[in-house]
């Protein structure tokens, strides 16, 4: 495969190991904003935590591995460049995942009453479909693992399907404009990460120039 061919465990250079343990970090910093993100929204529960803080940590990591990586091809332009592109890509990525976690918060703005009942409970089950993706988004690219990232970008899948038959049942539903709002576009949000977490797995599965496509034959 294209992405073990690249990035062989324990045969990677320092610029390579640096830039997973960043992307590494920001997915585990993200999972933890996702999850006190969704206590808050669908939980009620007060915000535990300094999501603006966490999230600025993430952004910081990204312009981390940027730099790292405009150093070292500075020096060895030949040395690892379509790594370096592959790890610009992940980068990018879990770095969005970060926005998005954090802009679940955002929601509970629009709220004019407490977030209960089936849909707050249904979306909450779907959430606890995502979240496990990380660690196995992680795995796949750490170990250069394709059956872990079709893992993420099958799960991915139908998800996104059951996440538009949500937002289709609660456009069709009698619930006020904006707990509407709230439901429709969280569940949207939660479509933008398990999309990030698919695309990063699809570094793993794809070649460069199709990466970010999930091929249904991955």
């Amino acid at each position: 495969m294209f992405f073990k061919q690249l990035f062989n465990p324990g045969t990677s250079s320092t610029l390579v190991e640096s830039a997973f343990s960043d992307v590494s970090r920001m997915l585990h910093q993200s999972e933890e904003m996702l999850h006190h993100s969704l206590a808050v929204l669908l939980e009620n529960s007060k915000l535990a935590v300094d999501l603006e803080d966490m999230d600025d940590n993430v952004d910081e990591a990204e312009r981390r591995v940027r730099r790292t990586i405009l150093q070292h091809l500075a020096v060895n332009p030949k040395q690892d460049l379509v790594a370096s592109l592959v790890l610009v890509s992940m980068v990018q990525d879990a770095e969005r995942i970060g926005d998005f976690a954090r802009g679940l918060v955002e929601l509970v703005k629009l709220a004019r009453s407490p977030r209960e009942g089936p849909f707050a409970d249904e979306l909450g089950a779907i959430a606890d479909r995502l979240r496990p993706l990380f660690g196995v988004c992680e795995r796949a690219f750490r170990l250069a693992d394709v059956k872990e990232a079709r893992r993420v970008i099958v799960a991915h899948r139908e998800l996104r399907k059951e996440l538009k038959a949500y937002r289709n049942r609660v456009a069709a539903s009698d619930l006020s404009a904006d707990m509407a709002v709230v439901y429709s576009s969280a569940a949207q949000i939660l479509r933008r990460i398990g999309a990030h977490l698919a695309n990063i797995a699809s570094t793993v599965v794809q070649p460069y120039d199709r990466i970010r496509h999930h091929d249904d034959d991955v």
